[in-house]
């Protein structure tokens, strides 16, 4: 072998050595991207179907297709309604009294 042909083999055996490891690489990061694609598009489907419930739950449980509200939410809007009542009877008998000052 000659050295013009020793030099011709090494630089051939670089390219192929580069192209090689480029491949490599490349087909490294293909795996890793559909391995990233595939993870979220599950996690799509998961979420897909809580997102289903949720949104019926919101379109039918306020129309009363999923039942009433919880005894403690009815008995806590009824004490509203009755606090504002009292107010409205402590000011009119402040009023009615000429008292300014409704403390």
């Amino acid at each position: 072998m000659d050295v013009k042909t020793c030099s011709c083999t090494n630089r051939f055996l670089t390219i192929a050595l580069a192209l090689l490891v480029q491949a490599g690489g490349i087909v490294w990061w293909a795996s890793t991207l559909q391995a990233a694609v595939r993870h979220n598009n599950y996690q799509i489907k998961m979420m897909a179907r809580d997102v289903d419930k949720h949104s019926g739950f919101v379109r039918d449980w306020p129309i009363g297709k999923l039942g009433r509200l919880p005894n403690d939410v009815d008995q806590s809007l009824r004490i509203e309604w009755l606090e504002r009542q009292v107010d409205q009877l402590n000011s009119r008998i402040f009023r009615m009294n000429g008292n300014r000052d409704e403390h």
